[in-house]
């Protein structure tokens, strides 16, 4: 097997394997269609694809007038990658086939304000969990990480989180390489929430998208012309204002101090932590104090993205965060954007809450690592290592 990988491996065969992710259940005929390859380079490729355990045969298509073409689609009984979200105060850690088929998952409440040396600890343990659990005859291919904070994506590292001063050039992807001897990658949580929106959710029928986070800060993603805009030094979409979550939650204790929130103060008096979710909650519940304090940093956050969407001119805006459950906050955005923004650039413009849950930023990391696995670059290797696990 390994002298065909050698000779069989090659960016074509990475073209036909994105194919097939990307529309699953294609047939050769399709295949050549949709690549501008030869027939017969797409059935030897394919062969090699199978052969590896990269791709599995899933029954016959529906005939179009001629022989039915046999199904192809990526095989999600060989491999796995685990993909995690690192956030402020919690990671989400998951095992995904090939395919993206969620296979495991948990969440481990840890802050970043403990340190990368906890935090990462605690990351390592629980991947390990994952793999324990689905490991049976499925070997780690990859892993890919979203970390709530500026990453500089070609090397994985950390650049300046405002969170604790050890967070700073913490060189994640070559730990998590060192540790589980396979490729890793790593990146922000807003651009692999982006990439997510852009395969499964509802930017997939886009081509220039924006994803918002509102969160302890307010991050944006962005898709142009179909792909991942990362930018020079990955710090694209680094859109941060004064009106995230922590700022929220600092002028809210003011209110609560000041007794202009009942509902504030009575949640302080019982010992409850002020958040930006319990604002949230809050405003919903009719605290008018809490209401004008969002209904202001809303303004605000429509305001800066009103430039945004000037410049950009996206299709879809798509918001997510747990700031953005309340419908309040997100109309106050929507109707700031459209009244601020260029005629044009607002004509078709759609801004919609997301729908991919917590999970997005864990589900994007692993579309990044499979993307990057199944590249021309490290399909060789992937397929070496699951041909071997055929043995």
């Amino acid at each position: 097997m390994d002298e065909d990988v050698i000779t069989t491996s090659s960016p074509s065969s990475a073209a036909i394997l994105a194919a097939i992710r990307d529309a699953g259940g294609v047939s050769r005929a399709d295949l050549a269609a949709r690549t501008g390859l030869s027939k017969a380079i797409v059935s030897e490729r394919v062969r090699w694809l199978v052969e590896s355990g990269l791709v599995e045969e899933t029954g016959a298509n529906a005939s179009t007038g001629g022989r039915r073409g046999t199904a192809l689609s990526l095989n999600r009984s060989r491999g796995v990658v685990a993909a995690a979200e690192v956030a402020m105060t919690h990671i989400q850690v998951t095992v995904y086939s090939l395919a993206h088929e969620l296979l495991w998952e948990e969440r481990v409440p840890v802050s970043m304000r403990q340190g990368p040396g906890v935090v990462l600890g605690e990351l390592e343990e629980a991947i390990g969990r994952g793999l324990a659990a689905t490991e049976a005859h499925l070997p780690l291919c990859g892993i890919g990480v979203g970390i709530a904070g500026p990453v500089e994506f070609e090397t994985g590292r950390t650049i300046h989180p405002p969170v604790h001063p050890d967070w700073h050039d913490q060189p994640v992807r070559d730990r998590l390489q060192d540790r589980f001897g396979v490729p890793a990658r790593v990146d922000n949580e807003v651009n692999l929430m982006a990439l997510a929106e852009r395969t499964v959710g509802k930017g997939r029928e886009v081509r220039d998208l924006l994803v918002i986070k509102l969160g302890s800060w307010v991050g944006a993603g962005l898709i142009s012309n179909g792909k991942l805009h990362r930018g020079a030094q990955g710090s694209a979409g680094s859109l941060v204002t004064s009106q995230g979550g922590d700022q929220i939650a600092e002028q809210a204790e003011l209110l609560a101090k000041s007794g202009r929130s009942p509902r504030l103060a009575a949640a302080v008096e019982a010992g409850q932590e002020i958040t930006a979710q319990l604002v949230v909650e809050c405003a919903q519940r009719g605290d008018a104090a809490c209401r004008e304090l969002l209904d202001k940093a809303a303004e605000h956050i429509g305001q800066v993205l009103s430039v945004v969407v000037d410049f950009f001119n996206p299709a879809t805006i798509v918001v997510t965060g747990r700031m953005a459950a309340g419908n309040d906050l997100l109309a106050r955005i929507r109707e700031t954007i459209y009244g601020r923004s260029l005629a044009l650039a607002t004509r078709d413009l759609q801004i919609v809450p997301s729908a991919l849950g917590d999970e997005a930023a864990s589900l994007g990391a692993a579309l990044m690592i499979i993307d990057e696995i199944t590249s021309a670059q490290l399909l060789t290797r992937t397929a070496v290592q699951l041909s071997g696990s055929l043995r």
